[in-house]
């Protein structure tokens, strides 16, 4: 068999990374002559890709971007579905297109024109409006659809071919032995740490007006993750932000990194605080294969993901006092972060692994 599959981005962030973890399943399920990936552009992943050994092809993507709505790039969305025939020409020449988002347009557009299968996976919540729209043209599709969690399908219409797969994470081979058994001494500050794209919705603002609200100032809380160009003015208010509110001393930003083990390994704690829902959460879960606690919105996927009280805590969206609680009972009590340590890791070998990921795949592609 022969498959394509369309990306939305080059990055290496969550989204990115599980696409990888995709691909790599196709790679290795020995089923397929031919793997050809479609990428708007070049990035990182590229050389994530290559690594496998499939064909990558670059062309314009017509993607449902807020970024090109707010700022009026009305050609970026429009122009890439005007090679009409070069693109059904090249999708029909395969036996299944598999598509990794809910957000590339040229599915919609092409797939009434394609006869071989199609899968869609949708990682993303869209708004209540736009998921309608989006549902309709996914019927006329007739797609099978891939939702990475319960939450990301009820936020749909239902489908008659229809999956949940969790995300998976490779994890960095960390058992329960040996987990640090060292106990963080009350006068040392709480390492917390956020990473991920920095927007307006993840958390980052929130985090910082929460914490410079705390009690107690003992904690470094550490910013991992870049902005979409266009959008850097987020990470400039930000930073403004930190300095007016006097917490200089204890923010740090850094950029985003590709080897993200020594960033979860400084952490004492993971914090996951989205003022809009998750799709899933995959943070959470990285996090999660290093034995590191996780405080998380109570919102998305990410109820799905952690446990409360026993891998972390679930907080209520956008609540800093509820948020607050969550760390003061880590800074007044640094057993807890071995006791949920260990409930983290258990729980990540337990529900999201890789080996279940492909399990599920194998039933759908094979």
């Amino acid at each position: 068999m022969k498959i394509i599959c369309l990306h939305q981005s080059a990055e290496l962030y969550g989204s990115d990374r599980s696409f990888l973890q995709v691909i790599s399943y196709f790679r290795s399920s020995g089923s397929f002559e031919k793997i050809t990936v479609v990428l708007p552009r070049q990035g990182p992943l590229v050389q994530e890709l290559q690594a496998l050994h499939v064909d990558i092809q670059f062309l314009d993507i017509s993607l449902l971007s807020k970024t090109y709505l707010k700022s009026f790039q009305w050609g970026k969305i429009i122009f890439p579905l005007l090679q009409f025939r070069q693109k059904i020409k090249l999708f029909s020449s395969y036996d299944i297109l598999y598509v990794n988002t809910s957000v590339i347009l040229d599915f919609y557009f092409f797939a009434p024109f394609i006869a071989n299968k199609k899968v869609l996976h949708i990682r993303e919540i869209p708004s209540r409006w736009l998921s309608k729209i989006l549902s309709f043209f996914i019927k006329q599709s007739g797609a099978h659809v891939i939702f990475n969690s319960f939450s990301t399908k009820t936020s749909f219409d239902s489908f008659s071919k229809s999956t949940v797969i969790h995300n998976a994470f490779e994890g960095y081979g960390l058992g329960i032995d040996e987990l640090s058994n060292a106990e963080i001494s009350p006068n040392e500050p709480l390492k917390i740490l956020l990473i991920g794209r920095i927007n307006n919705w993840k958390g980052q603002d929130f985090a910082v007006e929460a914490l410079a609200a705390l009690p107690s100032k003992k904690f470094i809380l550490k910013i991992v993750g870049s902005t979409f160009e266009g959008n850097e003015n987020i990470l400039v208010n930000l930073k403004e932000m930190v300095h007016n509110l006097q917490l200089t001393e204890h923010v740090q930003f850094v950029d985003f990194v590709n080897d993200t083990k020594a960033v979860y390994s400084w952490a004492d704690v993971v914090i996951v605080p989205s003022k809009k829902p998750e799709p899933f959460g995959r943070i959470a879960i990285e996090a999660m294969s290093l034995g590191k606690p996780v405080i998380a919105a109570k919102h998305g996927g990410l109820p799905e993901i952690v446990s409360d009280g026993v891998s972390g805590y679930l907080f209520e969206p956008n609540n800093i006092a509820d948020f607050n609680k969550c760390v003061m009972a880590y800074i007044n009590d640094r057993h807890l972060l071995q006791t949920h340590g260990k409930g983290s890791l258990t729980l990540f070998n337990e529900r999201f692994s890789i080996d279940n990921m492909r399990k599920k795949l194998h039933q759908i592609f094979e």
